[in-house]
This record gives C-alpha cells, sequence and structure tokens, in this order.
C-alpha cells in the first residue's frame, strides 16, 4: 500500500490513536511518545500491506505491537508497581494471538484479566498486590506475610500459572449472583444472646454460601463463581460461618512436588474445601413432608376432637370462665390446650433422646436453614405460645394457626385490651385459675397422650424422609433436628387438618379462637414458641 494513503488514514484518526495511546500509559506525555511511536512504525510499515480491506485490523495490529515494544523501552523494574492499564502483563500477552491487540479484544482480554484476579485466594491475592502493584521485592513480601521467601515464589509463580489458565477460560457465575435464594434460618438455643451470630441470619450472603455448599464440598473460588461475590470479601463471611461451626472445613490442601520445594509453612487457603454442617428443608422436602403427614394427622385429629365432643359437658361442668360459650368457639381453646400438652408429653417420653447441641460458648441449640417462601405457605402458623406474660397474675397460651382469618388471631390483638378484658371478667377468652387447668389436663389426659402418640410418629416419618432429602454429611444431625424441632413446623399443618377433615369450624366471631388464658404468680420460662411480653 502506497504510504499516502497510510498517512491519509493516520492524519484522518489521529484523535483515535492518540485516545488509544492514553488508555494504556499513565500520563499525557507518555500517551504523545506512544501515539508518535505508532505513528512511525505504521508508514514504515505500510509497503506490508497487500489488501486495503485489512487496513483497520493491520493499523491496530501495528498499533498493540508498538505498545509492547514502547512498554519494554521503558525497562520497568518487574517489582516496580503496575499500573492498572499494566495488568495485561500478568498474563504472559506473548502467548496470545495477535489479534489481542485489537481495541474490543484487548478490553475483553483486561475484563477476563481482572475477574481471575477477584477469583484469587487471600494469600495468591496478597503476594500478587504486594508484588506487583506495592513495589515490593520477594523478599520483602515474604516479610510482610511472615512466609519463607521460597513459599512467596511459589505463590508468585503458580499466580501467573492461575492467571493464564484462568484467562482462556469461559467462565460461568451461578444464578446466586444475579437471583439470591430465599433462605431464614430457624434458631432455638438456650443460653447467651450473640448479636454478632444473630446478625448472620440478617444478611442474605451466609444463607446462599450454606446453600452452595450443601450437597458436595466446594472452594472459595467455586463460592465466588457460584455467588458473583469476589473471593476477598467471601472470605470473612466463611471464616464466621465456619467459627460457628454452619460450615465444616474439611481439608487443607498444600503444595507439593518439586512446585513446593522450600514452601511447606503455610498451606494455600485456595484449596481448602468446605461443606455446610447444617440441615436445609428445602420446598420439595417439606411439600413431601406435609403430604405424607395430612393423612396421619387428620384421622389422628379427626378421633381426638371427636372424643373431645363427647367431654365438652363434663368440662363446662369444672365452672371456668368462658365455660358457657357456644360449642365451636369452646373447641379452639381445648384444641390448642390438647396439642401443646401432647408434644409436652412427647418431650418427656423422649427425654434424652433428643438434645440441643453447643452451637457457641456456653449456649446450645438447633439449627435449621429454610430455603423456601413461607409467604403463601397453607401450612403456616403466625406465631404460637404455651407461654405469653399478659401482666403478673396472667399468661395466654395460643396458637395462631395459618388458617384462622386474621380476626381471629391472638396476635393481631392490642395487649392493653387483652389485659382489660382479662380483669373485667370479660367472656371473650377461656380463662383457667390453676386448680380448673390441673382438672381440665386430668379429664383430657386421654385425649394427651393420643396427641403425644401422633408426635412420635409424625418424628419417625419425617426422619426417614430426611435421610432421602439431605446429604448424607449431615445424616448424624437428623434425630436431633426433627426431635427437637418438628413440633414448631407442623403446627399449622394441625389446624389446617382439622378444618378441611371437617372436624373443627371456623365460628363466625371476631375474638381470637384458639387461645386460653391461665393464672399464674410469675412469669413461667423456657416453654415453647414465640414469647409476648
Amino acid at each position: 500500500m502506497e504510504p499516502s494513503l497510510i498517512a491519509d488514514f493516520a492524519r484522518e484518526n489521529m484523535k483515535t490513536i492518540y485516545t488509544y495511546a492514553l488508555s494504556r500509559v499513565s500520563n499525557r506525555e507518555d500517551a504523545e511518545d506512544l501515539a508518535g511511536d505508532i505513528l512511525l512504525a505504521l508508514l514504515s510499515c505500510a509497503s506490508r500491506l497487500r489488501d486495503e480491506d485489512a487496513l483497520y485490523g493491520f493499523v491496530w495490529a501495528v498499533a498493540g505491537n508498538t505498545y509492547k515494544k514502547f512498554l519494554r523501552k521503558k525497562n520497568r523494574h518487574p517489582a516496580d508497581p503496575l499500573s492498572p492499564d499494566d495488568l495485561e502483563q500478568l498474563a504472559d500477552p506473548e502467548d496470545f494471538t495477535l489479534e489481542l491487540a485489537l481495541e474490543e479484544e484487548r478490553q475483553e482480554q483486561l475484563v477476563r484479566l481482572r475477574r481471575e484476579l477477584s477469583l484469587l485466594s487471600r494469600e495468591y491475592r496478597e503476594c500478587t498486590l504486594n508484588y506487583y502493584f506495592r513495589g515490593l521485592s520477594c523478599r520483602e513480601t515474604a516479610r510482610k506475610m511472615g512466609i519463607s521467601l521460597d513459599m512467596a515464589k511459589y505463590y508468585l509463580f503458580k499466580t501467573r500459572k492461575l492467571l493464564k489458565e484462568g484467562i482462556g477460560m469461559e467462565r460461568e457465575y451461578g444464578t446466586k449472583s444475579y437471583q439470591p435464594a430465599e433462605f431464614t434460618f430457624k434458631t432455638l438455643f438456650a443460653g447467651c444472646y450473640n448479636q454478632e451470630y444473630v446478625n448472620l441470619f440478617n444478611r442474605l450472603l451466609p444463607g446462599n454460601i450454606l446453600l452452595s455448599a450443601y450437597y458436595h464440598p466446594v472452594t472459595i473460588r467455586e463460592l465466588a463463581l457460584e455467588t458473583g461475590v469476589p473471593t476477598a470479601y467471601l472470605e470473612d463471611e466463611v471464616s464466621l460461618l465456619v467459627k460457628y461451626g454452619l460450615l465444616q472445613l474439611l481439608s487443607s490442601g498444600a503444595p507439593s512436588g518439586e512446585e513446593a520445594s522450600g514452601a511447606k509453612e503455610t498451606a494455600p487457603s485456595g484449596r481448602n474445601r468446605y461443606q455446610t454442617n447444617m440441615i436445609i428443608y428445602t420446598e420439595e422436602y417439606m411439600l413431601e413432608l406435609y403430604e405424607k403427614l395430612t393423612p396421619l394427622c387428620t384421622g389422628h385429629l379427626q378421633d381426638i376432637l371427636a372424643s373431645l365432643r363427647g367431654q365438652l359437658a363434663a368440662l363446662r361442668a369444672i365452672g371456668f370462665r368462658g365455660a358457657d360459650l357456644e360449642e365451636e368457639r369452646l373447641l379452639w381453646p381445648l384444641f390448642w390446650l390438647i396439642l401443646h400438652r401432647g408434644y409436652t408429653l412427647s418431650r418427656q417420653r423422649n427425654t434424652g433422646l433428643y438434645s440441643y447441641q453447643m452451637i457457641y460458648a456456653q449456649t446450645t441449640g438447633i439449627n435449621v436453614g429454610i430455603n423456601y417462601s413461607r409467604e403463601k405457605d397453607p401450612y403456616a402458623a403466625f406465631g404460637f405460645a404455651g407461654y405469653s406474660r399478659i401482666d403478673e397474675e396472667y399468661a395466654a397460651a395460643f396458637a395462631d394457626f395459618g388458617i384462622l382469618p386474621p380476626q381471629n388471631r391472638y396476635l393481631q390483638q392490642n395487649i392493653q385490651a387483652v389485659r382489660d378484658a382479662v380483669h373485667a371478667d370479660s367472656g371473650e377468652y377461656v380463662l383457667f385459675q390453676k386448680a380448673q387447668l390441673w382438672e381440665v389436663e386430668n379429664l383430657l389426659q386421654p385425649r394427651i397422650r393420643s396427641m403425644a402418640d401422633l408426635y412420635e410418629q409424625m418424628i419417625s416419618t419425617a426422619r426417614e424422609l430426611l435421610r432421602s432429602h439431605a446429604p448424607e454429611s449431615v445424616w448424624e444431625m437428623i434425630p436431633n433436628v426433627v426431635g427437637m424441632s418438628l413440633f414448631f413446623d407442623v403446627v399449622g399443618l394441625f389446624g389446617k387438618c382439622a378444618v378441611d377433615s371437617g372436624a373443627l369450624k371456623l365460628p363466625d366471631t371476631e375474638y381470637p379462637l384458639a387461645v386460653f388464658i391461665y393464672s399464674t404468680n410469675s412469669a413461667e420460662s423456657g416453654q415453647p414458641g414465640d414469647n409476648r411480653s
């Protein structure tokens, strides 16, 4: 091609060439020098171009090669800090084809390099930053990191290899990177309150880490790709989850062979693999559980409620407040009394069989992850308690079954209005004095024992089913988790089964249904469910 054509092209695109140069060097003076070098190179190489249609590609290929020569001419010491535009040097660009000099391909290359840098584990990342960005020598880097010189060299060698391999790979981020999974924690515990521990449950990231590591062990790099979060941010989250036993460190690899000669002091954390150390209830498990438990519960509850109806005359004769309520309204608080006392009896029968586990210093409990939306769960309960303080004289026991309309839920009531109703001898609530409550429970013992039997059958069903849904790594947790927590998952199911089967009806009333109040000299503690004060 005639040099004049190249010169015309250069004049028309001078601004573009200068912008190209400025995007690659750190100051205007160097950009002007580089742009001049590119123009000279274009003029000197004009005779090599045979096809004018290839002019555009030829110009930017020459520009890319000239930029590389410009960098070599600057003769920078390898320990000098690199500017962001020099990052491509880490990727050993000589290994790539000439087309990478084209602007769009170069930008893609830099994006890939930065992606790979974000996936480096702590040791590799710190070593790279110290050497290439902060200008430290290998010896200074080793001293700052508290490792041997050989280990520092190993990290730098390994980093170049990881970056080179990674840049040539097509990586896909997981769905959690743009659509975090539904995840909530359910924690039952007894002991000291720990704000750091509780705060783990208020963020999306810890739950999505646990979900990503549930069925098989993963590295932090794999977590980074699944969640779309750089390893620098994941490492602290993973450390907290390991600290509290929610995530288990399974292995810690170390360099081996000739590459690791003299590099034994510190095992690269990038080789560590982690797996979730708690049970997660998935939507598939919960739906199958409710499907299996519904016929079991329905049959038992129909028998229990039929027997209860037959005892109403004897129960009314005890004379507690509310004994004269219509049948359907009176059945609801008595139904909850049977459910709660049946659960208590089941716990007593199995004392020592199920227990809380240590979750942090001086505190025991059970952790369960929930990986499904509960907003439209037909088996939900909006709150329940065996003890909910009203004042110094009275407490309430209630269950706000999900099947109840809002006006029939206890937690929808103003607590002061409840106190006023209790002390005004109102007939809105069933209220037991201590002796009356004891007498009622004594009459209901056969029903309470039947309820305890039902719980134990449900626990057996849930344990067997969970083994088919949970990874083998957490199977040993299943008996305790199911034995200690199943009651809290099925309260809503009881209300739904009772109503769906026709064993209980929803009376037309504006008052709470499944609640009874009882006298107490002091606030009792340690009862299951939500505590309202």
